[in-house]
């Protein structure tokens, strides 16, 4: 009996020993209408604390359209994109794109930037006119870090957490509680 138990323990301890030692990753797969993106190694000990954070996608960039892809190499050049997600939404597909800068955008169904969150400032190519001049002479030292475009007109927030809203013209509205 001591035999048998002991040789089942030999035997356990092996397969324990093999699985830790196993070093393969998955490898990236296509990615279907309302998944992630993301490409996750094999847990191991070694990875585990590279596991809890979001990995970079290999292919992020080739399962998008073209059109964002554009977008983000003429808005954003020399980010690269990290992490893809795919939302159905109201009969289109759309995506939100995360940016190895932290930079954050997603995208309608038509592949048209509706939101961008940019810690370091927003590019100026991508705010109205207007609004630039009105952040510009109410706000000047607090830049851009999010504008929202959506039905009515844009939602601007501040480095100084001020939140503002614009009709669509880029006329001020009021201020977002």
């Amino acid at each position: 009996m001591k035999f048998k138990l002991l040789s089942l323990a030999v035997v356990v301890t092996a397969m324990l020993v093999a699985c830790n030692g196993n070093n393969n990753t998955q490898q990236p797969q296509p990615v279907s209408n309302g998944q992630q993106q993301q490409v996750t190694p094999a847990a191991t000990p070694e990875n585990n604390a590279a596991a809890a954070q979001p990995q970079p996608a290999a292919n992020a960039q080739q399962a998008l359209p073209e059109a964002i892809n554009t977008f983000v190499q003429q808005s954003f050049p020399g980010a690269k994109i990290t992490y893809t997600e795919t939302d159905q939404e109201y009969g289109g597909l759309e995506y939100d794109v995360t940016l190895d800068n932290g930079t954050k955008i997603d995208f309608d169904r038509n592949n048209q930037w509706k939101k961008v969150e940019c810690y370091k400032g927003v590019p100026a190519a991508l705010v109205p006119q207007a609004i630039s001049a009105y952040v510009k002479n109410n706000f000047q030292s607090a830049p851009i870090i999010k504008i929202d475009k959506n039905g009515i007109g844009y939602d601007i927030e501040l480095a100084n957490d001020i939140e503002l809203r614009f009709d669509q013209s880029g006329n001020f509205i009021g201020t977002d509680d």
